[in-house]
């Protein structure tokens, strides 16, 4: 169950970034960038396929928390942090 609420994590990412909703033949070709993406960890994966997908690179966990201590974090913020806590349940 936890693999599924990552993907629609991966998948809420992307949303926002195309402001619409994916079709199931996306969402099958993302989950095969994911599977097929090198990476030390399922968040630099998703992070590959997401690149792969929109061809935008995304806050990093770092630049989040910093981000945190000064602003208010954005609708994507929130997304890719949702993101990184299901992949880290995926370890």
């Amino acid at each position: 169950m936890s693999e599924m609420s990552f993907l629609l994590s991966v998948f809420a990412v992307i949303e926002h970034l195309n402001k619409s909703e994916l079709p199931n033949t996306s969402k099958r070709l993302i989950i095969n960038y994911v599977n097929e993406a090198s990476g030390a960890g399922m968040a630099e994966k998703a992070r590959a396929a997401i690149w792969k997908y929109t061809h935008t690179v995304i806050p990093t966990l770092a630049a989040l928390r910093q981000k945190a201590v000064s602003q208010k974090l954005a609708k994507l913020d929130h997304l890719v942090l949702k993101m990184e806590y299901e992949a880290a349940r995926l370890r």
